[in-house]
């Protein structure tokens, strides 16, 4: 495989993660890893903050917070007052779901292929506001997909809920298409991009999405503890906040009984908050301003399709992610035909130093081919996958 990029030296971007001396790291799309230089200042940022010696300068936490708020916002095409900062995607997600007025007998369209972060919520909805969640199966096709939305529509749904990348097989829906029929249709629209942001182009603008949840712990790799929420200055007063602390109420009087959220993202965000794990997520950040965006997409989309292309050459696997990255990112998830995954998935850990993630639901294995993984990772891994099979 050939670089996409002369700009993009894998060599000297894996330098920058030490932990892949000691095992193959190919499970980013559960948890991403620090690259070094943006770990060591973020460890800075945590101690000066500790001893107090940062808060009247430019560096101090809640300086940098602001300056990852921008950065943010630019990543993904919204404006900084569009941005507010959670713990993960779970987070964000719940802003909207229980932000929304209910009735009883409201309906959600939502996929069959969701994380844990959406069905839980819903269910939840389900049963204490008597809602009904309506799921479809997934198609990165527009027309199947919007065929699919249609035959579950009716009068009383009133928000789409959707996985950008789905999570089991890294499936990309046509989020576009349906933000544009949701619109049309005057419902509200919700995507979770936790295994979208930082492993291709996302533009919230050109989506048309009103509400988009992500982390900063898997593609992005910052902190653990770090997660975006994007909600459309346009549709911020839809949502009721759950919760009010000090920062979310624009106008506060005791004596009238005022309380006004503000009319921003800053809504959700109050009280003493995690600041040092925000400007930590910041200079994940600029360490990846440093190689260029457009050159880290390209590199996923290339190693990407290395990766499809030596599953489908074998027989015994069984690729469940779309070849077309277009219709993908940077997951792909396979079947072992014969092993069960789980096995495997120790086999490759105990045997070849290999971390994965395993997908029970389709007895699969699934892969992140993230920024610093190699081709000569990838050939490593079908080494070991033809020695699992070849085992008997």
């Amino acid at each position: 495989m050939q670089t996409p990029t002369n700009h993009y030296d894998i060599a000297k971007v894996r330098e920058a993660f030490p932990v892949l001396k000691k095992f193959y790291y190919l499970n980013v799309g559960t948890y991403g890893v620090m690259p070094e230089p943006a770990l060591n200042e973020f460890i800075a940022i945590q101690i000066d903050s500790e001893h107090g010696s940062r808060r009247n300068n430019a560096n101090n936490p809640w300086t940098r917070t602001e300056d990852t708020r921008r950065q943010i916002a630019a990543l993904i095409g919204a404006v900084p007052e569009e941005i507010a900062f959670t713990r993960n995607a779970t987070d964000g997600i719940n802003l909207v779901l229980a932000g929304i007025d209910w009735k009883p007998g409201d309906e959600v369209i939502t996929t069959a292929q969701e994380h844990e972060a959406m069905n839980h919520p819903l269910l939840y909805l389900q049963k204490t506001k008597g809602i009904k969640a309506r799921f479809v199966e997934v198609s990165p096709e527009p027309q199947v997909m919007l065929a699919r939305i249609q035959s579950v529509y009716n009068s009383k749904t009133r928000l789409i809920a959707m996985s950008f990348i789905t999570c089991e097989t890294g499936i990309r829906l046509p989020a576009k298409e349906i933000c544009a029929w949701a619109a049309e249709h005057n419902l509200l629209t919700l995507f979770d991009g936790a295994q979208a942001t930082g492993a291709f182009s996302v533009n919230v603008r050109e989506l048309g999405c009103d509400f988009y949840a992500s982390n900063g712990h898997k593609w992005l790799c910052g902190p653990k503890g770090t997660g975006i929420f994007f909600v459309k200055k346009e549709k911020v007063d839809v949502l009721s906040p759950a919760h009010v602390g000090a920062g979310s109420l624009e106008k506060v009087d005791l004596a009238t009984g005022q309380a006004d959220p503000w009319m921003t993202a800053q809504r959700f965000e109050f009280g003493t908050r995690a600041w040092s794990l925000t400007a930590g997520l910041g200079c994940s950040l600029s360490w990846f301003d440093s190689l260029g965006w457009k050159n880290v997409y390209d590199y996923i989309a290339s190693l990407t399709g290395y990766f499809k292309q030596r599953i489908l050459e074998r027989s015994y696997l069984q690729l469940l992610t779309p070849v077309e990255f277009e219709k993908s990112s940077g997951l792909t998830s396979f079947v072992i035909n014969g092993r069960i995954a789980g096995e495997a998935s120790r086999t490759l850990w105990e045997k070849s130093k290999m971390m994965v993630r395993v997908i029970p639901h389709y007895n699969a294995i699934r892969i992140s081919t993230a920024h610093f993984v190699s081709e000569q990772d990838i050939d490593k891994l079908m080494e070991a996958l033809d020695s699992i099979h070849n085992e008997g």
